[in-house]
């Protein structure tokens, strides 16, 4: 946090700027960064506006705009009208492209309405810098994407495969050698979910069938298993590290999602773990 305060401070000399943080609260994907986000960067000097994309609408206002949304209280929950009741929205937060950066946080493959991924490509259009690029958000939420990208820009990543249809399962196996256990995982999703340990090719069918049951148009993808006790998050920003930490594997289990009930700590990364993430980072 340090180093990322010094990064703000450097920023700050040239010319202050603003943050304006766009999340959604969902049942199923609770709003819990977002407010700590906002939180530190209130304690860097920004003014911060935290944002909740669903009802969200801009105005323009000479040469920048009037951002309206409804009020994200401490906790990142808000609240919304219903029939019954008539909820009004929060005092607009005025953005300009000169002294505004944008926190995209809400544009999830999966969940979310198309029209949040527009305001984002509006607001790239208009001059506003936003974090992550809209292009980001597109690769890597699709981890068949991300693994093309990887792929095309020489970064090493385990074995992987795409089923290609609900049927497909054992010629994909056949494509990492049959070597089992592998790494199943739906091209969309997070947080752990749709990340499947297969230990043989009965068991592979048996998932790969259902998945396209459940959504016939699902993309699937295998992988090689790969031992290891924990993985590696790398922050950059602007093509510098600020930070990084070790996600240890979850006891009993192959996963090392926070949300599954890994328990992060402060990692210092190796030459090679600075030059690998930095050119990551650069490919997408």
């Amino acid at each position: 946090m340090e180093k990322f305060k010094s990064f703000i401070t450097e920023e700050e000399k040239q010319q202050p700027y603003k943050l304006l943080i766009l999340s959604h609260d969902d049942p199923l994907d609770p709003n819990e960064t977002a407010p700590l986000v906002r939180k530190k960067a209130e304690e860097l000097g920004l003014k911060v506006y935290l944002a909740e994309f669903m009802g969200a609408y801009m105005e323009d206002d000479g040469d920048g705009k009037l951002f309206y949304s409804y009020k994200v209280g401490e906790n990142g929950k808000v609240e919304m009208p219903d029939m019954k009741t008539d909820i009004k929205y929060d005092k607009p937060f005025k953005i300009n492209p000169k002294d505004t950066l944008i926190m995209v946080r809400g544009l999830n493959a999966k969940n979310g309405c198309a029209s949040w991924w527009t305001m984002a490509r509006t607001l790239e259009h208009d001059g506003f810098k936003i974090v992550n690029s809209v292009k980001c958000n597109e690769i890597c939420n699709d981890k068949w994407y991300n693994q093309i990208i990887f792929q095309r820009n020489d970064i090493n990543t385990p074995k992987t495969v795409l089923i290609r249809h609900s049927e497909g399962a054992l010629f994909a196996a056949e494509k990492l050698g049959n070597k089992y256990p592998m790494i199943l995982k739906t091209s969309v999703g997070s947080q752990g979910v749709g990340v499947m340990w297969v230990e043989s090719p009965k068991a592979l069918v048996g998932i790969v069938q259902l998945l396209y049951r459940e959504d016939k148009y699902v993309d699937i993808i295998l992988q090689e298993y790969i031992k290891t006790d924990y993985d590696v998050r790398v922050i950059i920003v602007g093509g510098e590290i600020m930070g990084a930490m070790k996600r240890p594997i979850i006891s009993g289990d192959f996963r090392s999602n926070v949300s599954q009930g890994s328990e992060p700590e402060v990692h210092e990364i190796t030459e090679m773990e600075a030059k690998e993430s930095l050119r990551a980072a650069k490919s997408v």
